[in-house]
């Protein structure tokens, strides 16, 4: 028996046999470090793993929902614009009372407005919108060439903003006129602010037939450098 056992029996001599096992048992188990599953915790280090794992993780998920968002932005432009156009020509016809639609790049507005006046002379304001600012509305260009119009017989000029402000006015026979009376067809373009040369599968357009004031939607086909008639 070494001395360490000796010392260790001689301190439990004046324990009952049972209490004297029990105590060696401990007393050797205390020589041995506890295992994880006893402590049932991680050590610093995983944690800091963990924690530079999910930093990473939300970086990328940042960056894709940045992504989407610039390749949805002009989609949800063009269909607000179809929104506003329909609407405002569905109740010119059904109320036989002017409406106008105001797009405003300038303060990212656009309103329609219900040029029945009332007793009192006011105009009402039906709705209104929010532009988005990622979004141009000029006719794009790609590797320094302007794209084109859409095909005939839809091929309407740009539309033209006066001081960054464009508006019609459909009227109750359901036509479409400029501010000065003058029947208007045009074509409006939705591309990224930041167009490039390899964002030409993002633009889309809208043209605004005058003389029935119907809307047809578009988008660029890049491979065959033309505009195709269809739901985006």
């Amino acid at each position: 028996m070494t001395s360490g056992n000796k010392l260790s029996n001689a301190g439990l001599g004046h324990l009952r046999p049972n209490e004297a096992q029990n105590s060696q048992f401990a007393i050797r188990n205390s020589h041995f470090p506890r295992g994880r599953g006893s402590e049932g915790g991680f050590s610093l280090v995983e944690l800091l793993i963990v924690i530079a794992v999910m930093s990473i993780l939300t970086v990328i998920s940042v960056f894709a929902l940045r992504s989407n968002k610039r390749s949805y932005a002009p989609d949800d432009e063009a269909n607000q614009i179809v929104s506003f156009f329909r609407e405002a020509h569905q109740r010119a016809l059904s109320q036989r009372q002017t409406q106008r639609v105001t797009i405003d790049r300038a303060n990212l507005l656009v309103k329609l407005m219900d040029e029945g006046l009332l007793p009192g002379g006011d105009e009402v304001e039906i709705i209104r919108g929010k532009l988005n600012g990622t979004v141009n509305m000029t006719q794009p260009s790609i590797g320094g060439t302007l794209l084109p119009l859409p095909p005939a017989p839809y091929n309407y000029n740009s539309a033209v903003f006066t001081a960054s402000v464009a508006q019609y006015r459909f009227r109750g026979d359901g036509s479409v006129v400029d501010p000065l009376g003058n029947s208007v067809s045009a074509t409006f373009y939705f591309t990224p602010i930041d167009m490039n040369d390899q964002s030409g599968t993002l633009v889309r357009a809208v043209t605004l037939f005058g003389p029935s004031g119907s809307t047809r939607a578009w988008k660029y086909d890049a491979a065959n450098t033309k505009f195709i008639s269809g739901a985006w």
